[in-house]
């Protein structure tokens, strides 16, 4: 059993190292082949990406805002025309 985790462990920590070298290699490689416009057209559009994120965020909070004073006005609204039909019941054990 001991040789067996010494085997995993070590196999593990291998693994890690060389993973971590790769991913530098790799990484320098790109940087030292890229042209520099091009990284900044990519640093360009993720900012441009994030802005827009953050603007749907913005109106679909607006839009929520919106729809919780909608629903309020046309809550008793509903309750009227469907009654108890509208309300759930809970799900019973099977048991």
């Amino acid at each position: 059993m001991r040789r067996r985790l010494t085997w995993l462990l070590g196999g593990w920590l291998i693994g890690t190292a060389s993973s971590v070298w790769l991913r530098r290699r790799v990484r320098r490689g790109v940087e030292r082949y890229t042209p520099e416009h091009l990284r900044r057209e990519l640093a360009d559009q993720g900012t441009a990406m994030v802005r827009s994120v953050r603007r749907i965020a913005g109106e679909f909070s607006a839009a929520t805002r919106d729809g919780r004073a909608e629903v309020g006005r046309t809550r008793s609204a509903l309750d009227h025309e469907y009654g108890d039909r509208r309300r759930h019941r809970p799900l019973r054990s099977l048991r």
